[in-house]
């Protein structure tokens, strides 16, 4: 058996799913460990010629290298389990965070929108008063054109620049 596992090595366990640890390298040892338990009640067979208190303490320790082997599976199991609990409490969490800053932003674009409602009236305002004054100027432009026109040319004096500015 080579050292122990990284977490790397291991396949991603989806959300909900009880962690596994099957890899390569645990087969290989279970695999091992199952040929050791064969060879062990074969050499039952064989307790005349070694001596049944020389299988008895192989077999012993077998039980125990078994047993160490399961706990050590089980504790790695766990501690799978709690990183991946832990990272879905972690994606859970960003995920949370994420829908508190979307609502937050769209708090605030309502109330840059909502302090924005002067300032839009107001350039409606404008072009409103804009679209009136263009209207009076067109009407006064047109009156001024309807009297020239009406006018008998003689009538209309034009003096040069400097004599208005003497008569002032």
């Amino acid at each position: 058996m080579q050292n122990e596992h990284d977490a790397g090595d291991q396949p991603p366990v989806e959300r909900g799913q009880a962690g596994t640890f099957e890899s390569p390298e645990w087969s290989e040892f279970q695999r091992e460990l199952e040929t050791l338990g064969r060879q062990l009640s074969e050499l039952r067979g064989h307790t005349a010629a070694l001596g049944n208190h020389l299988v008895q303490g192989l077999e012993g320790q077998y039980q125990e290298v078994k047993a160490r082997a399961e706990l050590w599976k089980r504790a790695t199991e766990r501690q799978v389990d709690e990183i991946n609990r832990s990272a879905w409490r972690q994606v859970d969490e960003a995920q949370g965070a994420y829908s508190d800053l979307q609502a937050r932003s769209r708090e605030a674009v309502r109330q840059m929108w909502e302090r924005s409602e002067p300032l839009r009236q107001g350039a409606r305002d404008v072009g409103e008063g804009l679209v009136s004054a263009w209207t009076e100027l067109r009407a006064s432009f047109g009156k001024a054109a309807g009297r020239l026109s009406s006018e008998p040319p003689h009538s209309i004096s034009i003096r040069p620049a400097d004599d208005h500015r003497d008569s002032s």
